[in-house]
């Protein structure tokens, strides 16, 4: 318990996953069935707001997975990355990592983190090799159900990130994450 004592804000999202969870199991989104023709789509634009939000990504989960036999899952993939890349946009540029900042702190000076950092800071890793490690381990972190908060704070460490690489890397990874979900919800269970 004194996990959740030292990260208050992870028990928090712990409980939002198992109440979306909840919703979903319970049929809380068959309402969203209902949707008329082309409704689904700004449903599953809201759900790619939702999906990069730490808190809400387990409701825009619920909501791929209840519309994802409703939708053609690559245009309800960029459609709802669409979503996403907007509220990635927001985090980096409003938010600035207030939400998790001091838990990213705690997180960074963990044994585990520290360690990772001195070997990748060894002089047998070129700066190179580190910025491609970096990008593709937020690049992962953003794709998946994770807090994008995480990953947003990743990328941003790198002091001469671009907007346009940002944006892509955000796109990309949450559109991908995103068709992954939507092609899920259309397999038998």
């Amino acid at each position: 318990m004194s996990f959740f004592r030292t990260y208050p804000k992870l028990l928090i999202l712990c409980l939002c996953t198992a109440a979306a969870y909840a919703l979903y199991a319970a049929g809380g989104l068959h309402w969203l069935d209902d949707i008329s023709t082309g409704g689904e789509y700004v449903a599953i634009f809201i759900g790619g707001l939702l999906f990069s939000f730490g808190f809400t990504s387990p409701f825009g989960i619920g909501v791929f997975l209840e519309l994802g036999h409703k939708v053609h899952p690559v245009l309800g993939g960029v459609i709802g990355g669409i979503g996403s890349l907007i509220a990635d946009l927001i985090i980096f540029e409003i938010m600035r990592f207030e939400l998790f900042h001091d838990e990213m702190f705690r997180i960074r000076s963990s044994r585990i983190v520290t360690w990772a950092h001195g070997v990748l800071h060894h002089e047998k890793f070129p700066e190179k090799i580190r910025k491609y490690l970096l990008w593709s381990f937020a690049g992962i972190v953003i794709a998946s159900p994770l807090p994008d908060e995480f990953g947003v704070a990743l990328v941003s460490s790198l002091t001469d990130i671009r907007a346009r690489s940002f944006a892509a890397l955000c796109f990309t990874f949450n559109t991908a994450g995103i068709i992954l979900f939507l092609y899920a919800s259309k397999s038998p269970v």
